[in-house]
């Protein structure tokens, strides 16, 4: 199996598409198609969607999937998948490139261990309400928020698939009454009876969400389409027992009025300590509720969920309380984590790359209201998830079991739940920094997390990693107003070629940059192209293959391009420097 989790490719699977190599299978869903592939010249792993050719039968669609792909390129890389290319392939069908991104889907860590402690629960519904924040205030409603589409990643929960994501322009028809998108269980009543989508149907859907990690269950329990839909119509989620403040944000998030819900940002605020929204008024009688408008009539009588789309539910015995230690099975494998050197266990799914929808089919029924349907995932599996909060992780040396668990299973286990919570934090001062938020409160809340090293007398002193700016942003005018400059990824050096040039000096270094503008105004670029100085000092100027940077952009918009450089061997890359407004800007690579 490939350390991506990539399938084979199949003998009908085409060997490239459009510019990108195709080097294995993802998954296959109802609207098409995702691969692993390589982005020409520079070999950085992206993730290929590709439609189904019935979607180009209607002429419209195609203007309307790109389109849906140019608004994706509004929300910041940080926290989701970033949307890097679009076009279409040879056959005439859409597809669209995002960023590959390794990791263990939420509902697959729920499926396996249960529900969350307190601590883990907590930094993901804080990197969840940071990237919520960031897709609204791209002016965009992700409509498709579930456990199955945020990745615990070595950098913190990404949100991703933005398949059915709509601009919020009413101008030009993108948003529609009367459409139900989404997955069934994971929609806000206003979606189910047809009205106006709205950033507060993403909210209520955080809060589904929330409650499920906290309780291993799902608020809304099993079923069909038609039951969850009418359950979702005519009750209200079932949201256990969460630790605070979560208890009484998730309340909040999921009241049945989207004008009365906190909005993402005031989520993100609360979570990290600053001033709660106002809560609700006292629950008053409900209205009659109103008939579903749904669209899809057909799609209602014969839904069925796609192979690696579905995601029942665990089993739901009662969980045990916060802080209550859930002893793990013996039997149970550790999970693989590309990149920490974890060992794979030959039975295991793959992990679940960046728009790849988690499926984990179960045998045990789970518990969901009496008379309900019971749910059939599509394709079975015999070891049953373990549901429970996770075990506490003890302080003295564990003896390995008879199984071979022991330390450094446990570790792995806790070592994307842990890492969630430090990149949520890290996610969600990088989100509050971009949202303008007015208090008014006098006294501004200074929100960051700091960390202090010392080392106890006699032991030997390690030197610090070399500091990098890779992923880091730099405004090339004012702060958060204008465009943005940053390098995605480390530099890829070494190459002997690069679309069709050689270099005279020895071998070409490859350095990958974005620019956005987050601003509401055109932004100018007026900035040089950037040299690259070696470790040696020497200076280098871009060769003529490099992309140039353009000379304006407008609101929202973002660019991705390459820098090449002609370096002799035994150089490396130290920085980026370029003068852009007035000012010097240095990237450490």
């Amino acid at each position: 199996m490939d350390p991506t989790g990539a399938q084979p490719l199949r003998p009908y699977d085409p060997e490239r598409i459009g510019p990108y190599v195709l080097r294995g299978r993802l998954g296959e869903g109802g609207m098409g198609t995702v691969y692993l592939a390589e982005t020409p010249g520079t070999g950085r792993l992206v993730a290929v969607k590709v439609v189904k050719a019935e979607f180009t039968v209607d002429e419209g669609f195609a203007a309307r999937f790109h389109t849906e792909v140019s608004n994706a390129r509004r929300v910041a890389s940080f926290c989701t998948a970033q949307v890097l290319d679009n076009g279409n392939a040879d056959d005439g069908r859409p597809y669209m490139i995002t960023e590959f991104i390794p990791g263990t889907p939420l509902s697959r860590q729920i499926s396996r261990y249960g529900a969350l402690e307190a601590g883990t629960l907590h930094g993901v519904a804080l990197g969840v309400a940071a990237a919520l924040a960031a897709i609204h205030v791209a002016g965009l409603v992700h409509r498709d928020l579930k456990p199955a589409n945020v990745i615990l990643s070595m950098s913190g929960p990404r949100v991703i698939d933005f398949g059915i994501a709509r601009a919020l322009d009413a101008t030009q028809g993108v948003t529609r009454s009367g459409e139900l998108l989404g997955s069934p269980g994971w929609w806000a009543p206003e979606q189910v009876r047809g009205e106006e989508i709205t950033p507060a149907a993403d909210v209520f859907a955080w809060g589904c969400l929330v409650a499920y990690a906290g309780n291993g269950r799902h608020p809304y329990g099993r079923g069909d389409m038609m039951t969850l839909a009418s359950r979702v119509l005519n009750g209200r989620p079932d949201l256990g027992e969460l630790p605070a403040p979560l208890g009484h944000l998730v309340r909040m998030a999921t009241g049945p009025d989207p004008a009365r819900r906190p909005t993402a940002q005031e989520l993100l605020i609360a979570l990290v300590g600053g001033a709660s929204p106002v809560p609700l008024d006292p629950p008053t009688l409900v209205a009659q509720p109103q008939a579903p408008t749904l669209v899809a009539s057909e799609l209602l009588e014969s839904w069925q969920p796609p192979a690696n789309l579905a995601h029942p539910d665990p089993p739901t015995p009662p969980p045990a309380p916060y802080g209550a230690a859930t002893p793990r099975p013996v039997a149970d494998p550790a999970p693989y984590q590309a990149g920490v050197g974890a060992q794979r266990p030959a039975a295991e799914p793959p992990p679940y790359p960046a728009g790849v929808a988690a499926q984990r089919p179960v045998t045990d029924p789970a518990t969901y209201p009496a008379g309900a349907p019971a749910y059939r995932p599509a394709v079975e599996e015999t070891r049953p998830p373990v549901t429970g909060t996770m075990p506490t992780v003890p302080t003295a040396p564990t003896v390995p079991t008879a199984a071979g668990t022991g330390p450094g299973r446990r570790g792995r286990r806790w070592l994307l739940p842990v890492l969630a919570v430090v990149g949520a934090v890290v996610v969600s001062a990088a989100v509050l920094s971009i949202i303008v938020v007015r208090r008014d409160q006098p006294d501004g809340r200074n929100v960051g997390a700091s960390a202090a090293a010392s080392t106890a007398s006699g032991k030997e002193v390690v030197a610090p990693a070399r500091v990098t700016d890779v992923a880091r942003w730099f405004p090339l005018a004012a702060p958060y107003a204008g465009a943005q400059f940053a390098v995605p990824d480390a530099p890829r050096c070494g190459l002997t070629t690069y679309q069709g040039a050689t270099p005279q000096e020895g071998r070409f270094c490859v350095v990958a940059w974005t620019l956005t503008n987050p601003g509401g105004t055109r932004a100018e670029i007026s900035a040089e192209p950037p040299a690259l100085v070696d470790d040696g000092g020497a200076e280098h100027r871009p060769s003529q293959v490099s992309t140039a940077f353009p000379s304006a952009m407008p609101p929202g918009a973002k660019v991705d391009g390459v820098l090449v450089y002609d370096l002799a061997p035994a150089s490396r890359p130290a920085t980026l420097t370029f003068d852009s407004g007035g000012k010097t800007i240095e990237v450490r690579l």
